[in-house]
């Protein structure tokens, strides 16, 4: 085998500049040196300004394009989950048995006892647009929440008449003095 040559760097040192500034000297002569050097200069900045609207040209059609193929995509899920949605399932309530009169003119409420209802209560989700993570989602439109609004609301009812009742009831404890 036979022994390649290492490759040298080409250097270009004060002693090389200070020759080929010489040579330019002699060459182009003083008068049209300095004008040489402008237009090398000029000539320096039209490729880099044509260099950087290349650059920013390409980027700009890279962005539109990840854009375009980003907003296809979306376009297609969206399609993709109008056809796999199922059919709405009608809810069957059953009605509940009345309670014994209460004197507070309540009605029960009744809940929705169908499992493909819950069910698909259940399966809702809410796609964040930055991320894409499923988060589970109550919306507040379904019955299963207007059911949990109604038990909130009537426990807080009651919350406020034991209160008021406790409140009563001490008002009418003699006070020793």
């Amino acid at each position: 085998m036979a022994i390649q040559p290492t490759i040298e760097m080409a250097n270009l040192g004060m002693a090389d500049s200070l020759i080929l500034m010489v040579m330019a000297l002699v060459v182009f002569g003083p008068r049209r040196l300095p004008q040489i050097g402008r237009q090398i200069g000029k000539l320096m900045y039209e490729f880099r300004k044509a260099s950087n609207d290349f650059k920013f040209q390409m980027e700009e059609e890279l962005r539109s394009a990840e854009e375009a193929d980003r907003r296809k995509k979306e376009e297609d899920r969206q399609k993709q989950l109008t056809l796999a949605a199922p059919a709405p399932v009608a809810a069957t309530i059953e009605p509940v048995a009345a309670e014994p009169e209460t004197g507070t003119g309540e009605l029960p409420y009744l809940p929705m006892t169908t499992p493909e209802a819950q069910a698909e209560d259940a399966t809702l989700r809410i796609q964040p647009p930055s991320t894409g993570e499923q988060v589970a989602a109550n919306p507040p439109n379904t019955l299963a929440a207007l059911v949990e609004a109604a038990d909130k609301a009537r426990a807080e009812e009651e919350a406020a008449k034991a209160a008021e009742e406790t409140q009563k009831a001490t008002e009418q404890v003699p006070q020793n003095g």
